[in-house]
C-alpha cells in the first residue's frame, strides 16, 4: 500500500506501459537496485503551507539511458481500502520543477516538488516516477521499465477527526463494516470488535487501515467462517488519532 509511504517499484513494461508492481518497502528497495531509484522512497510529509518545497533525487542505476517522467497524481481508494494513483488525472496544485528528462546510466537529477496551494487545507496524493528506455519506440516484445510511486502528505494545520459508522455486512467471507472518513486526516483507523450471536461471543482486532478524507471503505472485522445462521450484534470500538468512536450494529447470517 503506497499510501502509507512505502515506495513501490514496477520493473516490467510492454509498449511503454508498466504492467507489474511489487508492494512494500523491502521489496521495493530490493527491486530498485540496478534500476530507477528515488531518495527516501519519494515520501513527502509536511504541513500544507502554500509554497512548501521539497527536493526529490531521482537516480538511474541501470545500464541504459532512461526517459523519466515525474507526475503528481490524486489517489483513488477502493472500498477494500486499497489505494492507487489515478493515472488519468494530475494534481494541479502540486508543481514539479522538471517533469520530463533523460538520465544517462549512473546519473541523477534533483526535482523540486512545490505545493502551490491547498484549498481544502490539506492535500494527499501520489508522486509517480516512471523511467523507460530512450529507444523504446524501436524495440519489440516485452521491455524492461521502472515505476516508483511515493506519497505526498500535506497535512492540515488543525486535524479534524470524524468517522461515520454505517452498516455491518458479510462480504467475501468476512464480516465488514462500512466506514466513512469525514475528517481532514488520513491517519490510520484501528480498533476492536465483539460479535455476539446464538452460540456465544467472538472478539477480534481491527487491522489498522488508512482512510482518505471523504472516502468510504469496508473494514474487515473478522472471518465469517463457522458463523451459524441467526442474528448477531456487532459492537465496534474504533480509534483514529486522538478520536474514539463506538457503535453497535445488527447482522443476520442466513443459511
Amino acid at each position: 500500500m503506497v499510501f502509507g509511504g512505502a515506495a513501490v517499484v514496477a520493473a516490467v513494461a510492454a509498449v511503454g506501459a508498466v504492467i507489474a508492481q511489487a508492494d512494500g518497502t523491502k521489496a521495493g528497495a530490493a527491486a530498485l537496485n540496478g534500476g530507477l531509484a528515488v531518495e527516501n522512497g519519494a515520501l513527502i510529509q509536511r504541513a500544507a503551507v502554500p509554497g512548501a518545497a521539497n527536493v526529490v533525487k531521482v537516480s538511474n542505476n541501470s545500464r541504459e539511458s532512461l526517459d523519466v517522467a515525474v507526475t503528481p497524481r490524486p489517489w483513488t481508494q477502493a472500498s477494500s481500502g486499497l489505494v492507487s494513483p489515478n493515472r488519468r488525472s494530475t494534481l494541479s496544485n502540486v508543481g514539479i520543477s522538471d517533469n520530463a528528462f533523460t538520465l544517462a546510466p549512473g546519473t541523477s537529477r534533483d526535482v523540486t516538488v512545490t505545493l502551490k496551494g491547498a484549498p481544502a487545507g490539506y492535500q494527499y496524493g501520489a508522486l509517480e516516477i516512471v523511467g523507460l528506455p530512450t529507444d523504446i519506440a524501436k524495440r519489440k516484445g516485452v521491455i524492461a521499465g521502472y515505476r516508483v510511486v511515493g506519497a505526498l502528505r500535506y497535512t492540515a494545520a488543525t486535524r479534524t477527526y470524524a468517522l461515520k459508522v454505517n452498516s455491518v455486512k458479510l462480504k467475501s467471507g468476512m464480516v465488514t463494516l462500512s466506514l466513512k472518513n469525514s475528517g481532514n486526516t488520513a491517519d490510520a483507523v484501528s480498533g476492536t470488535v465483539r460479535l455476539k450471536g446464538p452460540l456465544g461471543t467472538r472478539q477480534g482486532s481491527v487491522k489498522a487501515t488508512r482512510l482518505l478524507p471523504g472516502k468510504t471503505v469496508s473494514l474487515e472485522l473478522m472471518s465469517a467462517k463457522r458463523l451459524s445462521p441467526g442474528r448477531y450484534t456487532a459492537t465496534v470500538s474504533l480509534k483514529q488519532g486522538t478520536a474514539k468512536v463506538s457503535a453497535t450494529k445488527k447482522l443476520t447470517v442466513k443459511r
